[in-house]
């Protein structure tokens, strides 16, 4: 039977679409030989290399989101960004303004694994090694310290230290890391999440915040333009995913309705490739 290695991108609130792409497996009754992820799409992908199914993945991010509020942080006026609630908890000093330490441990608790080994479908996680500013691949030993490091954002999570190095967003160096298994699975499809190009208005100058992340996902693409010159992969899926900021998690209706038509896209590449 083929193999199909999946690659799950970086792109912050947006890339909740990958569970949707998650449930096209799950709906064909098959699960990815591999699955490779930068920054949230190493969030999610472990997720589901940990056992839990697309539908169970949506459910524990369902009730993150509607739990009792401690806090609720804003980065600027009007603004609803990273309503995590009691799960986000400050850590200025250390290098970026989450810490992040609340959201892991109950993450580490609903996967119920501690290393790579334990995972049922092989995982590769990309982050950016903070001195040598190269992309660092993680994929096996201890499994939690790199996923954070995959999506510690710079100047939201602080970097992360593993192994006497510290270690950054993965989205920095490789935001849809294909490469890295193209060779790994007969099939490989690629889930980019970057925001559509947006429309100019002149009458507002950009909060500071939304103009340090778009800068970041302007390097992301140009990151990945550049790749696609080089090679591809067999499918390349991109949600069309419009008016979600960064970190507008609670955004997540929109993003999964957004991104169901790409559903059908998927199980028709699997299932014909399959047949």
């Amino acid at each position: 039977m083929n193999k199909f290695g999946l690659v799950l991108g970086s792109g912050g609130a947006r890339g909740l679409a990958h569970i949707v792409i998650l449930e096209a497996f799950d709906e064909l009754g098959i699960k990815p030989s591999i699955i490779a992820g930068s920054s949230i799409g190493a969030l999610i992908g472990a997720a589901y290399c940990a056992g839990l199914s697309a539908k169970e993945i949506k459910e524990r991010f369902n009730e993150l989101m509607h739990s009792e509020p401690a806090r609720i942080l804003s980065f600027y006026k009007n603004s609803e960004y990273l309503n995590l609630l009691e799960y986000i908890d400050l850590g200025v000093k250390q290098g970026g303004l989450i810490k992040g330490e609340k959201f892991m441990a109950y993450y580490s608790e609903v996967l119920g694994v501690k290393t790579f080994e334990e995972l049922k479908i092989p995982l590769k996680v990309v982050t950016t090694n903070y001195f040598t500013r190269e992309q660092s691949i993680f994929d096996s030993g201890e499994l939690f310290a790199p996923i954070k490091a995959s999506y510690s954002v710079p100047g939201l999570f602080p970097p992360v230290l593993i192994n006497k190095n510290y270690y950054a967003d993965g989205g920095m160096v490789n935001p849809v890391p294909y490469d890295i298994i193209e060779h790994l699975a007969d099939y490989v499809i690629a889930v980019n999440i970057a925001p559509p190009p947006s429309k100019p208005n002149k009458e507002e100058t950009p909060p500071i915040f939304e103009t340090l992340f778009a800068s970041f996902q302007i390097m992301q693409v140009s990151i990945l333009n550049a790749k696609l010159k080089i090679s591809q992969p067999d499918l390349l899926i991109n949600p069309k995913i419009e008016n979600v900021r960064m970190l507008e998690f609670v955004k997540s209706k929109h993003i999964l309705k957004s991104a169901e038509e790409t559903k059908e896209q998927v199980k028709r590449f699997i299932d014909k490739r399959i047949k």
